[in-house]
């Protein structure tokens, strides 16, 4: 994490769960799928639920009914029209911003980058500097 002045930049990564034991300790894990994996114990990272695909969403697109551009798109817009994932955005920003590494995670491998979990780190590390709160 570098300050320029005044300004922090952050350090959010992104992971999946069947990899969750080869990340450092020090990363503060954040779930961001619907439902918190059975074979992870509850303590071991946050769940923010909120931020996750809602199932109608997540359904129309692996049916292929909508492609991956127009998923984005609605992804989007659920997180713009939703104030509980905009705390939660604001919550993992101002985490970072104080030093936390934050490591987003959900089920999907996604080496093609097809997971929601990867258009929320790119919003988040497009907001790279910012005030850090007072």
């Amino acid at each position: 994490m570098i300050m320029i002045m005044g300004l922090w930049t952050l350090t959010i990564l992104e992971g999946y769960f069947a990899k969750i034991n080869d990340y450092p300790e020090t990363d503060n894990l954040i779930c961001v799928s619907l439902d918190y994996p059975h074979f992870v114990k509850r303590d071991k990272m946050y769940h923010a639920y909120v931020l996750a695909p809602t199932p109608w969403l997540l359904k129309r697109y692996k049916d292929g009914e909508m492609n991956w551009k127009r998923y984005g798109e609605c992804y989007l817009d659920h997180l713009k029209y939703n104030s509980l994932a905009g705390l939660e955005i604001d919550a993992i920003l101002e985490r970072s911003g104080k030093g936390e590494t934050i490591r987003l995670m959900c089920y999907e491998k996604a080496e093609d980058r097809h997971c929601h979990r990867f258009l929320l780190y790119d919003i988040l590390n497009q907001m790279e500097e910012f005030d850090v709160p007072r």
